[in-house]
């Protein structure tokens, strides 16, 4: 691998400038010792230049002759090779990179690039890579090799490739407000080699962009599909995702193929400051998901896999040996990101940041919605804020805060409470453990002015005694008629009354599930 990186130091004096590469190799059997890419010269202006890198490291360092004046200009050619590649068992000719984040050298953490990338590779495969395919030619040099280019002119963190018989299937992404069609794509295998519905997984795609451009704001790359690989799990790199054949309609293919798509907005538009913030990307792409497969398959398929992630947080943890005690939610706050994971709290990472991160989303989304007309749109309105304020940027958990306060001033519950922020329920739902239950007890009463009078008393359980709370207390009539209100709750016990104008039917706090709790339940007369 030869990379030609154009670049230019913030700062003055820099003799010296870092690179990752192969951190995603593990130190189990000794992989990123035999697997690494090893440096093999650094050049400056065709002049070699000094480097280090360590047998187990994960970079390399490259020294430069002179110090660097800020924002001056610095072109260095990296030559590296290694056994970076990896074939599978199954599916013949298919090659993909050991790890696909970090199989090239990059500066800082998620430090963005506009990249070009040129695949020499045999011309009974193709490559599957990020961006726009310029080009896919014969090596005048070589009959039985393809040189295969590709241009992401966007600045993105991470990109990677993939090497197959691939078949390219295509279709046009025509946007609902309108501009130019964006191409889209699927490389998948031929049917000898694994039989996959190719016209499912194109559709999807192109409903799931489509839809989340409508939510959160402009798609920005030139083009986007996916591509096919065999490992189980997917991968959202920007304008193109590595998936297995999730081709069978089940609300499970929804929400996973909705889930790597809004990463282009969760991960790739919007990255994370650090790993105490990548709830923003994992939290957030499972609540797109969740949304869109309740708009694809029905409220019903929503609710169900709403229920699997609460019910998760109360899952013990797994061990080296079997199951640990406790429940994962209590290993510790979201805030800690992979430091959740260890060998006794295995299951922790993807429980808290994947679904609970979810589900707090979950509660800033009815925190920013009208409980009266159920209109949600000032949380989508203040996501698509945060999109464009962090646009090819990264952004920390106090920086969403920020933005959500904002909007949330101007709510509906924050006017009616006199709240004027969420940093209450950030500083309880993101650096806090507790998992409260609530039990509303009430009692119906004509008023004197003709109206009917709901009025009891909540009580919160298992939290902190300064714990705060607005919870949604829906009315059914009767005919489908229904009206939704609110409750604030402050400590163990917390009164409340809600003047109606008929008598309701049934009481319910919280039916949908908005509030994360470990148990509701409603009693009263």
């Amino acid at each position: 691998m030869q990379a030609e990186i154009e670049a230019e130091p913030n700062i003055p004096y820099v003799r010296a400038v870092t690179f990752s590469v192969g951190e995603g190799l593990g130190e189990f059997d000794n992989v990123r010792l035999k697997k690494q890419m090893r440096v093999k010269s650094v050049r400056r202006g065709g002049v070699e230049l000094p480097w280090a890198q360590e047998d187990w490291e994960a970079g390399l360092t490259v020294f430069l002759a002179d110090a660097l004046k800020a924002r001056e200009k610095l072109d260095l050619v990296l030559t590296l090779e290694g056994d970076f590649l990896r074939d599978t068992d199954f599916y013949k000719d298919c090659y993909y990179p050991r790890s696909n984040e970090t199989w090239y050298p990059r500066h800082g953490y998620l430090d963005r690039a506009t990249f070009d990338l040129t695949f020499r590779h045999p011309k009974r495969l193709h490559v599957a890579s990020v961006g726009t395919r310029i080009s896919e030619e014969p090596d005048p040099e070589d009959k039985d090799t393809l040189i295969s280019k590709y241009q992401m002119p966007e600045p993105v963190a991470l990109v990677t490739f993939a090497l197959g018989p691939f078949k390219r299937y295509h279709d046009t992404i025509k946007w609902e407000k309108g501009g130019v069609p964006t191409p889209i794509f699927f490389d998948s295998l031929p049917g000898d080699i694994q039989a996959i519905k190719e016209d499912f997984i194109l559709a999807e795609l192109n409903n799931s962009v489509r839809y989340f451009t409508l939510l959160f704001g402009t798609y920005p790359y030139p083009s986007f599909g996916a591509a096919f690989h065999p490992f189980g799990f997917g991968q959202g790199f920007p304008s193109m995702l590595m998936i297995p054949p999730a081709d069978r309609a089940s609300k499970f293919t929804y929400v996973f193929i909705a889930h790597e798509t809004a990463h282009q907005w969760w991960g790739n538009i919007v990255s994370w400051r650090s790993y105490r913030d990548q709830w923003l990307s994992e939290g957030f792409a499972e609540y797109s998901g969740l949304l869109y497969t309740g708009l694809r398959d029905g409220q019903g398929s929503k609710s169900e896999l709403l229920g699997r992630m609460r019910s998760s947080l109360k899952d013990p943890p797994e061990t080296e040996t079997g199951l640990g005690k406790g429940r994962l939610v209590d290993v510790g706050p979201i805030i800690l990101g992979h430091r959740l994971s260890t060998p006794k709290t295995q299951g922790a990472y993807q429980t808290l940041i994947y679904n609970k991160g979810a589900l707090v989303l979950r509660m800033i989304h009815f925190m920013l919605t009208d409980p009266a007309t159920g209109d949600g749109q000032p949380f989508f309105t203040m996501m698509t804020d945060f999109v464009e304020r962090y646009r090819n940027k990264s952004a920390s958990s106090d920086d969403f805060r920020m933005v959500a306060n904002e909007h949330f001033a101007k709510s509906p519950i924050a006017r009616k409470y006199g709240l004027g922020n969420l940093n209450w329920l950030f500083a309880e739902a993101v650096y806090q453990t507790a998992l409260p239950s609530y039990e509303m007890d009430y009692k119906i009463e004509n008023a004197p002015d003709g109206k009917v009078l709901v009025s009891g008393t909540i009580l919160q359980k298992n939290a902190p005694a300064d714990w705060t709370m607005v919870l949604p207390v829906k009315f059914s009539f009767g005919e489908k008629q229904e009206a939704t209100g609110s409750v604030l709750v402050q400590g163990a016990s917390s009164p409340f009354q809600i003047k109606l104008p008929a008598r309701p039917r049934k009481v319910e706090l919280d039916p949908d599930h908005w509030i994360l709790a470990e148990g509701l339940s409603t009693k009263g007369n």
